[in-house]
């Protein structure tokens, strides 16, 4: 009796961890996301419009390609976590989030590596088109484990939204135009949309807890 009453006290610990932390310390989060959203779907678009126009490519356009998203995206992780050193003890909502993406954007460059590898090891962009199928895969299993942990629908709509861009893209794959517009408008509204609202609900609890 005395375990289960504990059992019961811990369960209820962690359901009020849930309720009270609410949208806290998801700004940070969210302007990694919004920024990495809105390169990486820029470059994305930025190669559909030489596939659908016939825009020049060039060795320097395409490094700038390449390199874009990477020099844009990587100082705003490294100004958010210099910041977040500086943050208090998390709640384990927070911490349950933070593993969950955490996990899977270690997966992710795991399969990065693989992929990158297979593909050039056969010469073929096809295996490489399969990479951000995966991606959008392990993004929307990632939005499902928060929709599960705050029970918000904005959070199963997102995750809804990367398992439908997953099929997209994979019926389209040999469609390389319509293929790469799609990728573009789903990194920028699903990942760089779900970062603007969750600064938003950050500067939203903030006004509140003032």
């Amino acid at each position: 009796m005395t375990n289960d009453g504990e059992n019961v006290h811990e369960d209820l610990a962690f359901l009020r961890a849930l309720v009270s932390e609410g949208p806290k310390a998801q700004g940070a989060a969210g302007l990694v996301f919004l920024t990495a959203g809105l390169a990486y779907g820029i470059d994305c678009l930025a190669y559909w419009a030489q596939e659908a126009f016939g825009w020049p490519q060039s060795a320097l356009i395409n490094w700038t390609l390449i390199l874009f998203p990477i020099v844009v995206s990587v100082p705003v992780i490294a100004y958010v976590t210099w910041q977040n050193r500086k943050a208090g003890p998390q709640g384990v909502a927070t911490r349950a989030l933070n593993a969950a993406y955490g996990s899977a954007g270690l997966a992710n460059l795991a399969i990065a590596i693989v992929f990158g590898y297979v593909a050039s090891q056969q010469k073929s962009m096809l295996i490489w088109l399969l990479y951000p199928v995966v991606i959008c895969a392990f993004m929307g299993a990632v939005w499902y484990v928060a929709y599960m942990i705050r029970r918000k629908l904005w959070l199963i709509g997102i995750s809804a939204g990367w398992f439908i861009t997953t099929v997209a893209l994979g019926l389209l794959i040999r469609q390389t135009e319509t293929y790469l517009l799609i990728l573009g408008i789903a990194l920028i509204v699903l990942m760089g949309g779900s970062g603007g609202i969750m600064m938003s609900l950050d500067r939203r609890q903030k006004r509140t807890d003032a």
